[in-house]
């Protein structure tokens, strides 16, 4: 066997191995967690209830007479959205009814097929948060 063909093997057999590390831990993580999620999915879901309930309280709240009132109002209603679509997203993720192996698996890989969805909409709450903190100093001035 030539050298790079060997090295493309020896590769190829790690990434196989990395891989399959993560599903064993995380199917362990799942099957062991109260909630039915992995630690960081059960971690994001606390983040956005919270933030859910804070844009919730901004677009009940603010009557919406100056240009920032209406500004703020519309970035928690976008962040609203976003949040539940995460949310939903999170929930789906999620073992329900009793903790099985098998089930544990499928929410695992489940959860590593969707990380990328999960990352862009945690971005753009990330976004909306920095410009709801933005346009709430530009009030407070």
């Amino acid at each position: 066997m030539d050298p790079v063909t060997a090295l493309s093997l020896a590769s190829s057999i790690l990434t196989f191995i990395d891989f399959a590390n993560k599903i064993i831990t995380g199917t362990s993580e799942v099957y062991q967690s109260v909630s039915g999620a992995t630690a960081e999915n059960a971690h994001i879901d606390i983040i956005v209830e919270d933030l859910n309930e804070i844009t919730d309280d901004l677009s009940t709240s603010l009557p919406g007479r100056t240009n920032n009132e209406k500004a703020l109002k519309d970035l928690a209603s976008k962040c609203e959205l976003v949040s539940g679509r995460l949310q939903a997203l999170l929930d789906g993720l999620k073992v329900s009814g009793d903790h099985t192996t098998w089930k544990s698996l499928k929410a695992k890989i489940k959860s590593m097929r969707k990380e990328n969805e999960i990352l862009s909409m945690e971005k753009q709450l990330g976004d909306y948060r920095a410009q709801i903190l933005t346009r709430l100093t530009l009030m407070l001035r």
